[in-house]
């Protein structure tokens, strides 16, 4: 199942993700590709592709916290995206979904 997601959550620059999940769509569904893009930076930027590839496996309701770790973890200087606002996107879908 594939998603196509566009917002601009509270303290973010717009973001639109393309995820691909295993189906049905619920929180726990595990993501099997994703790719973040919109007006944020993120330094250094080959640093963020091998984020979104370690990003893969995760559950959609853990996506927000294993991104912010992530981000910590390999020193990636990010501004207008963060965990929170990614978790904001995905839960409106989800709701839409449900």
């Amino acid at each position: 199942m594939r998603l196509e997601l566009v917002g601009k959550p509270e303290g973010c620059k717009l973001l639109r993700m393309t995820i691909d999940v295993e189906p049905p769509l619920v929180p726990s569904s595990r993501i099997r590709s994703l790719s973040i893009r919109g007006d944020f930076f993120a330094v250094p930027e080959e640093a963020f592709d091998e984020l979104e590839h370690k990003l893969e496996g995760t559950t959609l309701e853990e996506l927000g916290k294993k991104f912010d770790g992530l981000v910590r973890q390999n020193g990636l200087e990010c501004l207008g995206i963060t965990g929170s606002g990614l978790d904001e996107i995905i839960q409106k879908e989800l709701h839409n979904g449900i």
